[in-house]
């Protein structure tokens, strides 16, 4: 293992283990993260009843709140959540979330995946993809959980498309261990607030 692969690989493990610790934090730090949320969203020039919105649905100890998409879904918003696709090269494919008739069952890892047809025009379709993340730097340079799926699913996105990750505060920080080819986001959201990457 590399000297890099070594930072990372620590500092997985260092959030993971803070992570444990704040869980009963989460219900009140998820409120103000969706709260901060939805108000970026008000701030697009589009209306939100108009926009695509990739999410995801976060596991118990992961910033955003179970109930995510749902909440996302009260805005008119088309929401897209992944799911693990299997095949020679395990990606992400993005369903449609009906909130009317909830279409999610526990795919890979036990994580709620939407169960559908996938959207053959993702990322190109989205306005807003919102990703999880363990740490982004003040560079939006974002340390994921390893899989590198996101940084596959959306190293070739246009340019019109916002990549948000969605994190606590305390993984806001000034340097994450990185790789050319990881995922560098537009913003952060966190509980504290709504910070473009500028």
């Amino acid at each position: 293992m590399n000297d890099l692969s070594a930072r990372k690989k620590r500092a997985r493990s260092d959030i993971r283990a803070a992570r444990t610790r704040r869980v009963p934090l989460r219900p009140e730090r998820d409120q103000r993260i969706q709260a901060n949320l939805l108000a970026a969203l008000a701030d697009l020039p589009e209306d939100t009843s108009d926009l695509t919105i990739a999410a995801f649905v976060p596991l118990a100890d992961e910033p955003g709140g179970g109930d995510l998409h749902t909440t996302l879904a009260t805005t008119g918003a088309r929401v897209l959540l992944p799911r693990v696709s299997r095949g020679d090269t395990p990606r992400l494919e993005w369903v449609e979330f009906q909130p009317d008739s909830p279409n999610l069952a526990p795919g890979t890892w036990g994580i709620l995946e939407p169960i559908g047809n996938a959207v053959h025009s993702f990322p190109a379709c989205a306005d807003v993809i919102i990703t999880p993340g363990l740490s982004i730097d003040y560079h939006g340079k974002r340390l994921g959980q390893g899989g590198g799926f996101y940084d596959r699913a959306l190293a070739n996105r246009p340019a019109h498309v916002k990549v948000w990750a969605l994190i606590d505060h305390e993984e806001f920080t000034r340097d994450v261990p990185s790789q050319d080819h990881d995922l560098v986001v537009d913003a952060v959201l966190n509980d504290l607030g709504f910070f473009p990457i500028i």
